[in-house]
């Protein structure tokens, strides 16, 4: 279970990644992620192992900045870039989707905002509930994934059993939701409370606002 409350996580995820993006890298930057670090230091190596698959996409677009001889940028995109998804990593590692939901509802957003969300989270969760499945019979079955015709054939009878599973299981949701009379808002429960580490977490990325306000 995550230390945060989700409306806090969102919020300082948001504010830290807005400020990486536009300011000029500083030692003290680090100070919000250290501190994520110090709350999650039991997850931190599952967390960095995320980040270094991740790093595959961005090492590419470093490559192609260092190829148009943009060493600087390339570097300075680098840096921001990890930093951001690092500091994200650490906040929503024990987060479900749902709880993004909630976050959104706590903070007053559009009620069919929220709704549209918790829905694309729940056909994204049965879908990859549905993938697993199919992945496993397949692996029972003895196949294996190579460049033949069959093997693109079963790929492609894969993605389309999906793709109407997914719009059956849109058309039974929409079914069930309608019998119980649904009108556009879902109805959660909230966790408004404020612990030491939202606090915490709170004043550090407020430090970076502050900061760059004095100075």
């Amino acid at each position: 279970m995550s230390k945060f409350n989700s409306s806090i996580i969102l919020i300082c995820a948001f504010l830290y990644s807005i400020f990486i993006s536009f300011n000029k890298i500083e030692t003290l930057f680090l100070l919000p992620i250290l501190f994520a670090i110090v709350c999650e230091y039991k997850d931190f190596f599952k967390i960095l192992k995320k980040l270094l698959f991740l790093n595959l996409f961005i090492v590419m677009i470093f490559i192609i900045l260092l190829l148009q001889d943009d060493v600087q940028n390339a570097l300075n995109i680098y840096i921001r870039t990890n930093m951001i998804i690092l500091f994200n990593l650490l906040l929503f590692s024990k987060s479900s989707g749902y709880d993004i939901v909630r976050a959104l509802n706590e903070l007053r957003f559009p009620t069919k905002f929220v709704s549209s969300v918790y829905f694309s989270l729940k056909m994204i969760q049965v879908l990859t509930d549905e993938f697993k499945k199919i992945k496993l019979t397949l692996k029972a079955r003895g196949f294996r994934a190579n460049s033949s015709l069959f093997a693109y054939e079963t790929y492609g009878n894969l993605f389309g059993h999906i793709f109407v599973k997914s719009i059956r299981k849109a058309n039974a949701l929409q079914d069930s939701f309608e019998l119980r009379g649904f009108h556009g808002k879902i109805y959660l429960i909230n966790n408004s409370k404020l612990s030491f580490y939202d606090i915490a977490l709170i004043f550090f990325v407020s430090m970076l606002y502050v900061k760059e306000v004095i100075v």
